[in-house]
């Protein structure tokens, strides 16, 4: 891969990082659906999508417009998770990023800002 050394590694991770997160990400959410007997009404929602999230960058900087709202529903995520008994890091996570997007409440912003401001650590 032409640019250097590292970055086909580079490109592999971050890659791999959308790829397997995400994977995991969905046995959670189906198996919280489970919990409640919803496992047919998330597949129906997810059957409405046609795209990857990973293939959809111009809604990033949306993404960060909204984190505000965003996060703290990943808190009652995780909440839901720990009472399922389901593992709750990666709705800590999303919550922990969102929170990376503080400063960007119902702005319209580029998306080199948004990925810019994940790179920034909030202020406690």
């Amino acid at each position: 891969m032409a640019g250097g050394v590292g970055k086909a590694s580079a490109l592999k991770l971050a890659y791999s990082s959308y790829q397997k997160t995400s994977r995991a990400l969905a046995a959670v959410a189906y198996a919280l659906a489970n919990n409640h007997g919803l496992e047919d009404e998330l597949l129906d929602i997810a059957k409405g999508r046609t795209t990857s999230y990973l293939a959809e960058t111009a809604y990033i900087p949306k993404v960060a417009a909204r984190a505000w709202r965003w996060a703290p529903e990943m808190r009652e995520v995780a909440s839901a998770l720990r009472e399922a008994s389901l593992p709750t890091e990666l709705a800590e996570a999303s919550a922990s990023v969102m929170e990376r997007w503080a400063n960007c409440r119902d702005q319209s912003i580029e998306l080199g800002e948004a990925l810019a401001q994940l790179h920034e650590v909030p202020e406690e």
